[in-house]
């Protein structure tokens, strides 16, 4: 199995929100455009999802449902006495 990255990413300045860079044209792309598009908007070149993509796009969510839950069970624990 190759662990070579396929893609880079670079933080957006004042973010924590990162960008994917075109391996071909190295134009910025938004999660957006990687969602809704197979391939990029400036040059179409085609965008293969792997598992590092996949992670990209699916870790602002899981992130969030993470946290969701840790609010929720901080509610429910009973208080120590």
């Amino acid at each position: 199995m190759n662990s070579a990255k396929k893609y880079e990413f670079r933080n957006l300045k004042n973010s924590s929100d990162k960008m994917l860079i075109c391996p071909k044209c190295m134009e910025l792309l938004f999660k957006d455009d990687i969602e809704h598009y197979s391939s990029c908007p400036y040059c179409n070149s085609k965008i293969e999802v792997d598992q590092e993509l996949e992670d990209f796009l699916l870790k602002p969510y899981v992130d969030n449902w993470i946290s969701s839950q840790n609010r929720a069970n901080f509610g429910m624990l009973s208080p120590e006495n």
